[in-house]
This record gives C-alpha cells, structure tokens and sequence, in this order.
C-alpha cells in the first residue's frame, strides 16, 4: 500500500501535468532535475514550464530533421534515436538522447558535414541541456552552432539569440550577473551587428526587445538608472520597427514590457509623467491582448496595469484611480483563480488588499478596510510560512497594516491586538539578521500598534514593550543614516515614553 508521501507526489505531478497539457511522464523526468537545484518552491513552476516549452522545441525541431540529414544514413539513424528516447510514456530517456547526440556530433566532425547540420546537431544538444537545466552547456553549444564555418547570416543570428536568451534565462532564475551582463554585450556587440532595420525590420525588432527584456532585468536587481533606462530605449527602438498588423500579439508583448520597465524606472525617479506613460503602455497591449484572443496574456498585463494605478493613485490620493486598480485585481481574480494558478491567485489578492487598504485610508468608514484585511486573511490560506516564508511575511505585514488602520477608524482594542500578532508574526521570518530594513518598519509599526493599545488599556507593559521596540527601531534608523524615518522613531519613541511614564504614576 502506497505511503501518503507518495500518494501526495503523485498528486502533484498529475496536477502540474494538467495544468501545462503535458503528459506525466515528461514531468516526472524533468522535474528531478529542478529539484536537484534547490530553488524556492515559487520558483519551479516557472522553471518546469520554461524547461517543458524546451522539450516540447526539442520534439519538434527533431520532426523536421529528415532532410537535414538524409545524405548521411548513420546520422541520420542517430538523430531517430534521439527522436525515440525523448518521446513521452515509459521509455523517455534524456541520457539515452543525450548520449545518440554526442556520438551523432562526432559523426559530423569527423565526416566534415555541411555547416546546417553541424550547427543543428549542436542547437539540439543546447536544447535538451536548457530543458535539464544545463544552462552552461546550452550556451556553449548555442555559441557553437552560430560559430559553425561557413552557417548563413540568418542561422547565426537565430543561434545567437537563442544562446542570448539561454543566458538571460540563466541570470534571471538564478540571479547570476554575469549570465545578464554576457547577454547584454552578446546583443549589443555581435547580435546587432548580424541584422539591420532597415533590411531584417522583424529581426533587428525582435533583437531589440530581447535587449530590453535583459536590461530591464538586470535593471530591476541593481540600483540606479542605467540599465533601465536602456531597457527603456531597446523597447521603443523594437516598437519603431514592430509591425502590428502582422503581428499584432508580438507588438502587444512589447508593450507591456515597456509599459514594466517604465513603471520600475518610474519608480526609481519618482516620476509621476513616466508611470502615466507606464498605464499608457499597458493600454496599447490590452488592445491587441484581449480576453477571447490571449486570455493568460490579458491577465498579466491587466495585473501589470493595476500595479501601476495603485501606484499612481497612492501617490496622487485618487480614490477614482485606486478604485479603477481595485476593480481590474478584481477582473484578473476571474481568471486566476485558487483552484487554478493557487500562487498567482493569491499573489493577486495581496494586491488587491493593498489597493483596498490605500483606498481605504483615503475614505470614511471601515468597509473598505474591512474588505482589505478578508483579502489578506484569503492570501494567506495559499502563502503559508513553511511553503513561502518570505510572501508570508509579507502578507502578515500587510495584514497587520490594514487591521492597524481599522482599529484606529472603530478606536477598536481587540482589533489593534490583532494587527500586534499580525506584525509578530511578519518578524519571524523578517529577522534584524536577514531582512534588515523589512524588520525595520516591521518593528516601528509593532512599536507604535503597541504604544496605541498600551494607551487604550492603560496597560505598563505593554508601554513598557513599546519603548523597548522603538528603541531599537531608532538605533536601526540611526545607524542607516534615513534622516527621515529616524526622525519619525524619535517621535515615536517619545509618546511611548510618555504613556509608559503616565502609566506608572498612575
């Protein structure tokens, strides 16, 4: 009889299988090889879909390989094997194709085979190095094959975008700089030298946005401006050249990563213009991404745009623009949902419970509130401390923040204790040691939460706690040089003090 562990693994494959429309097999080969990564648990689900599109790239370049190889019967014979071992069901065998690819290489070195399947060989090679999560190999034998004697303009280009976006991949999953900064000059320096606008529009375009896509993420993992603002620059340079009535859902893509990149740079800045132009992009993507023609499409971008209304509408207190984020949270919900994407749906909900609590602060009454605080509780029936500790503190934090402000609006103690053990809770896995300035502004709003109780209840100790805990708070501020919160700590830190000294003569 099966142990429960096992009946639970098996749940899972089957699940994830279903979700991507692939058959178990294929994920119950490939997900060893994510796992042997020690990568959070958020973090597989893209690597499995990333490393299963592969596979899938694999099965169908290996169709079309006939004539490729026809003049060579054992080559030929070889690249049939691989076809049979990667195929889906009992005999699935990545070492066994690995294996008929290098004998299959050594075949064309030795017969100095044409330049088309010496390359080809290695671009299958990269592929199922890529789809188990070989992303070092993938990039050698991508810059192999577009280094091949004698290969054609147009299949060097191809091979050194894929080598590009291996790498991008690399440093985006893994947080390796160097694979980002190697993509980077591979796309400047090589890539773009291969096509031009004016006679390749559709590949210059396609070169440039995969530009933006890497700098904007080594952008959005490094401070200052720079690559952000390049990001910036390659996207509108693909948008110049992107032809939307031929492709209407690429144009669309780079849009809304536009519409991201200037939302971040937006942010950096503290640019109001740019995150208007930010909505503006993400507009022109809904246009062409809309819910019957790209629904899973429609919902990125729609979650993209909330994000940067609620922004927007915090900043200029627009309870008109925070309601607009509110109802388009809400739209997205529609679609991803618990019992289909369980982590985006409540990623989308902790979201959705910001946009209600800053709206809710803005307006009378604790309704609203009321409605952010049952959308964080819902959050975190998915983000659970031992599955996703960091989201869960989080959403603990957010929690606390909202429960905060309604106990403040209903002047309600048993609510206040509430956001306490909210804040608590956030501070078990937002340590001094690990998240410093998570920590932080977790303990000033703990600190002032509990100088507000202690002064509700008359209750010492917990006065007591509340100076201790903002003590620590300005000595953090201090030692960070933020001029600003210190200044606030110190304030802070002064009214407990006194409702702890009012307490005691009491």
């Amino acid at each position: 009889m099966p142990h429960s562990a096992e009946i639970e693994h098996t749940a899972k494959i089957s699940s994830i299988a279903q979700n991507l429309g692939a058959e178990q097999t294929d994920i119950e080969q490939l997900l060893p090889y994510i796992e042997e990564k020690n990568v959070p648990p958020q973090q597989r689900p893209a690597l499995l879909k990333q490393a299963y599109r592969r596979l899938q790239i694999l099965r169908g370049n290996l169709s079309n390989t006939g004539e490729s190889t026809a003049s060579d019967v054992e080559t030929t014979h070889l690249i049939n094997q691989v076809n049979s071992a990667i195929q889906p069901g009992g005999s699935l065998s990545f070492d066994k194709a690995s294996r008929a690819l290098e004998i299959a290489n050594e075949r064309c070195v030795e017969r100095d085979d044409a330049a088309e399947v010496k390359a080809l060989i290695h671009g299958l090679q990269a592929l199922l190095a890529a789809a188990t999560q070989d992303y070092q190999s993938a990039e050698k034998h991508y810059a192999q094959a577009a280094m091949t004697s004698r290969l054609s303009i147009r299949l060097q280009w191809q091979y050194q975008i894929d080598r590009a976006l291996v790498l991008e991949d690399f440093g985006r999953e893994f947080g390796d700089k160097p694979a980002l900064e190697k993509s980077i000059s591979l796309l400047q320096d090589e890539i773009l030298n291969l096509v031009t606008a004016e006679e390749n529009p559709a590949e210059w375009a396609l070169t440039q946005h995969i530009l933006g896509t890497v700098c904007g993420v080594l952008g959005q993992r490094q401070g200052g401006t720079r690559n952000l603002e390049n990001s910036a620059k390659a996207f509108a340079a693909s948008l110049s050249k992107r032809d939307r009535k031929q492709e209407p859902l690429q144009w669309a893509e780079t849009q809304n990563s536009f519409g991201n990149t200037l939302g971040m740079l937006a942010h950096r800045q503290n640019d109001v213009d740019m995150l208007g132009k930010s909505i503006e992009a993400f507009e022109h993507a809904l246009e062409e991404r809309t819910r019957d023609r790209a629904l899973q499409s429609w919902a990125i971008t729609q979650n993209n745009l909330a994000a940067v209304l609620q922004s927007l509408g915090q900043r200029n207190k627009d309870t008109r623009m925070l309601k607009r984020a509110v109802n388009v949270y809400k739209e997205v919900l529609q679609e991803w949902t618990k019992e289909k994407v369980p982590l985006d749906w409540a990623a989308t909900l902790n979201n959705l419970g910001t946009a209600l609590r800053i709206m809710g602060e803005l307006r009378k009454g604790p309704r609203t509130l009321e409605q952010a605080v049952a959308a964080f509780n819902s959050a975190l029936s998915e983000r659970t401390r031992d599955r996703l500790p960091q989201e869960w503190a989080m959403t603990q934090n957010n929690l606390g923040a909202a429960l905060h402000k309604l106990a403040e609006r209903e002047a309600n103690p048993e609510t206040l204790e509430k956001a306490i053990a909210a804040y608590e809770n956030a501070l078990k896995e937002w340590t001094r040691e690990r998240a410093p300035m998570a920590w932080t502004m977790t303990m000033a709003n703990l600190g002032v939460a509990r100088r507000t109780l202690a002064e509700a209840t008359a209750d010492g100790d917990a006065a007591r706690k509340a100076v201790e805990e903002l003590e620590a708070v300005s000595e953090a501020f201090r030692e960070a040089s933020h001029a600003q919160y210190s200044e606030f700590s110190i304030d802070e830190l002064a009214k407990a003090k006194k409702v702890a000294s009012a307490l005691v003569h009491a």
